[in-house]
């Protein structure tokens, strides 16, 4: 059973000086026909994007995280200029630093995931997208060049349907049993 999220909606947004920003990006560019829904739309921060994944059961998941950089064109135009770096954390573990969509990708408007495994302890998964100090954030055109992702998907490394144990069929089996036992020895 794969979770998948399109149009991701982060918890941190922080845009300084320009209340009318949008954290929702809108693909500007022409993409491959069969990548278009995904990558349609976008979440985006200057400064941090933090997703939670609630009540999952303890073990190990992959995380594939979706990205295409929809905001810059391979033009070199004034609104292309700069870069987006940030880091990227999975529970607390930073598994790529100063990530860059547009060299992953080899340029804009090419949709791509990166997949990463992680273990739930608990009951909750924590993704974390955020700057770093690195590149622009607010430069230009503020809110642009912050953390940047199109979709989360999250899928267990394991049975998430395992069925019952014996254990479970004999605590069902036993009583459905005495319940029945009772009810023709009153018939």
């Amino acid at each position: 059973m794969e979770l998948i999220i399109t149009g991701v909606y982060g918890s941190t947004w922080v845009f300084i000086g320009k209340l009318e920003s949008s954290h929702v990006a809108k693909n500007t560019s022409s993409l491959n026909p069969e990548d278009v829904v995904i990558y349609q739309t976008a979440c985006l921060a200057p400064i941090t994007l933090k997703y939670y994944g609630l009540c999952l059961r303890k073990g190990l998941y992959n995380v594939r995280l979706y990205f295409s950089e929809i905001m810059f064109f391979n033009i070199q135009t004034f609104g292309s200029l700069g870069k987006r770096l940030f880091d990227i954390s999975i529970q607390g573990t930073v598994v790529r630093k100063d990530f860059n969509i547009m060299e992953e990708a080899r340029g804009a408007g090419k949709g791509f995931s990166k997949d990463f495994n992680s273990s739930v302890d608990g009951s909750s998964l924590e993704i974390h997208l955020y700057w770093s100090g690195k590149g622009i954030n607010s430069v230009l055109n503020k809110g642009v060049y912050g953390s940047l992702i199109s979709a989360i998907a999250v899928t267990p490394k394991f049975d998430p349907n395992p069925g019952l144990s014996v254990g479970g069929i004999i605590g069902i089996v036993i009583p459905s049993c005495v319940v029945l036992a009772l009810i023709l020895g009153f018939l």
